[in-house]
């Protein structure tokens, strides 16, 4: 049997409408390790900083956390990185602010959101004194994002479910 190309097309039609008709069901977004774009924007007072972040992580609130710390002044110097490595920087800070902000939105999509964080006071076993507030000038960020996965794996895990930037950032003062 011999098909014209009319026929042919009215007989495509119903299932490309069926194909048109169908729901399309929004795909869950494959999952990835978190990562943090870029931190800056950082306005200090006395007592607390503010900061503007944007990063990306997947699966969801439950189970996610994030850390922000400022250091400055003391023997906070050189590169972020070898800071980052070294245990006890706050202990050779003359400045230190830092929160777990708990407004983390971790849906695959890029977020940009403004954090506070506050300026640290006596610890035991870190600094006899308050630490000082924080200068116009560099400061040491660390901006460590753990996702639901990384809450599965352990907080000592930062293999799986960790994204993080080191760097230095701009302080402004108000």
């Amino acid at each position: 049997m011999r098909l014209g190309r009319k026929a042919l097309a009215t007989l495509a039609a119903p299932a490309a409408l069926a194909a048109v008709a169908t729901p399309a069901h929004a795909a869950e977004p494959t999952y990835r390790p978190p990562e943090v774009q870029w931190v800056h924007t950082v306005h200090a007072t006395a007592d607390s900083a503010t900061l503007r972040a944007r990063y990306r992580c997947y699966g969801g609130n439950e189970g996610t956390h994030l850390w922000v710390s400022l250091k400055q002044g003391g023997g906070i110097q050189g590169d972020a990185m070898a800071l980052a490595m070294q245990e006890g920087t706050s202990a050779i800070a003359a400045s230190w602010y830092d929160s777990h902000p708990d407004q983390v939105v971790c849906n695959g999509r890029f977020n940009t959101l403004t954090y506070t964080v506050n300026r640290e006071h006596g610890i035991p076993g870190y600094h006899p004194d308050d630490w000082a507030p924080l200068q116009k000038g560099p400061a040491f960020l660390q901006f460590c994002l753990f996702d639901s996965t990384a809450a599965e794996a352990g907080p000592d895990n930062t293999d799986q479910g960790f994204g993080y930037l080191y760097t230095w950032v701009q302080v402004h003062t108000r």
